[in-house]
């Protein structure tokens, strides 16, 4: 028979070796405080299968609870990896009421596959797209800056829109995240935004399915994913094909930096940390616009489809003149870019003005406030505007023109940026 005084004695003294009071205890197991001082002062015993959970939450072997000896522990369990295993699933639980209500979504459950039933319209073959979406080196800046919801939406809004260039509209997204041991806070705001940047774009939230690897990530560290899912007639691809000479391209305007010139800001900042709390204009600080995340297109890009106003659309990666960026560019045409008329935002002119990079190297890694690109029939350009400025501001950038010395040249910039 146990011996009530013994078991009570042991958890007491190792309780008070983790510097933890009853209540605190209390609260980890789902009890009452007085339960646990019931237990210490040998009065009745705990339940078998709070034990466990006690062991756990105490950092020690069940032995050592039951008959008082710290014996050299021969099985390995997830005490030993540093996993608060009960935290994790605590933590999990909250997580699942964070999914869409929707009823499209016919079973979302961690762990288990996703079902749901995808949006079809018009008469043509159904195509389903899916893509997976890291953060890239923003994150290390968000996880290391305390921006952990804005990494999420950053996260969301890349994923959609990178369906959308091609046409496709994104119906369900699933975030992933392999962290620490991280604070249920931290995960579960994290969780809130990836919801709260889907349901702003029409997408249903499949939730976060979180992993805790405390082995390999430090208390607050974290790597995020997202799967994103969605559908569209084959015959409403976007492929690029219709793009024309004279179309005229528009440019939509966004806020933050793009994850793919973070090398170039964290080089910046290694040089002149100094910069990275201050006032860029009088008001706004430096690493709180840049961490602004990417503007997501979903409804003015469908609306603008829906009325047949888009030739191609082409996302800015880094820099307005990467030629990767036009690869679906018709043979023979190329984009020709004008600067002029391009206001530079406070953020890119501060860069700039650092005076750590010149022209050619500034506008060849940045794209000043502009993250994606929409072809349009030249007739219907005005049109377009007045679409899109009821979601966005926007500039037109110039035309698709013929280059015959140059036939291969996917896009060149024209005028000069006016500072």
């Amino acid at each position: 028979m146990l011996d009530r005084e013994k078991v009570g004695r042991a958890i007491s003294e190792q309780r008070k070796r983790k510097g933890m009071t009853q209540k605190q205890l209390a609260d980890l197991l789902n009890v009452s405080y007085q339960a646990v001082s019931r237990w210490e002062q040998g009065i009745s015993l705990p339940s078998v299968d709070l034990i466990y959970d006690i062991a756990q939450d105490l950092e020690t072997t069940v032995d050592f609870l039951l008959n008082g000896r710290m014996e050299e522990r021969r099985v390995i369990s997830y005490m030993d990896t540093g996993l608060d295993v009960k935290k994790l699933h605590m933590i999990k639980e909250r997580l699942g009421g964070l999914v869409s209500k929707d009823q499209r979504l016919l079973h979302a459950k961690y762990g288990d596959p996703v079902f749901f039933k995808t949006e079809t319209s018009g008469n043509g073959e159904q195509v389903l797209a899916f893509a997976n979406h890291v953060p890239g080196s923003k994150e290390r800046f968000a996880m290391e800056n305390g921006y952990d919801r804005e990494i999420c939406m950053d996260l969301v809004s890349n994923a959609a829109n990178n369906l959308m260039r091609f046409g496709v509209k994104p119906q369900i997204l699933l975030a992933h995240m392999v962290c620490g041991n991280n604070d249920s806070g931290q995960i579960l705001s994290m969780g809130e935004a990836f919801r709260e940047a889907c349901e702003s774009s029409g997408m249903i939230f499949a939730g976060l399915e979180t992993a805790a690897q405390p082995v390999n990530y430090h208390e607050g560290e974290y790597k995020t994913v997202a799967t994103v899912i969605g559908a569209v007639d084959q015959n409403r691809m976007i492929t690029g094909s219709a793009i024309t000479e004279g179309d005229r391209i528009i440019g939509l305007s966004t806020e933050g930096i793009c994850s793919i010139s973070y090398p170039f800001i964290k080089v910046i900042l290694d040089r002149r940390p100094d910069i990275a709390y201050a006032k860029i204009d009088g008001r706004h600080v430096f690493m709180d616009e840049m961490m602004k995340p990417n503007t997501c297109y979903v409804k003015v890009i469908h609306e603008l489809l829906e009325q047949n106003l888009l030739h191609g659309v082409f996302s800015v990666n880094r820099s307005l003149f990467n030629r990767r960026c036009y690869d679906a560019m018709p043979k023979g045409l190329g984009a020709g870019i004008s600067v002029s008329n391009l206001p530079i935002p406070a953020l890119f002119r501060y860069i700039y003005d650092l005076k750590m990079m010149d022209r050619e190297c500034f506008l060849h890694s940045f794209s000043p406030g502009i993250s994606m690109l929409l072809i349009v029939p030249e007739s219907q350009c005005e049109k377009a505007v007045t679409v899109i400025e009821a979601f966005h501001k926007c500039y037109v950038m110039g035309k698709i023109e013929k280059d015959d010395e140059y036939p291969d040249a996917k896009v060149w910039m024209e005028g000069t940026v006016k500072w």
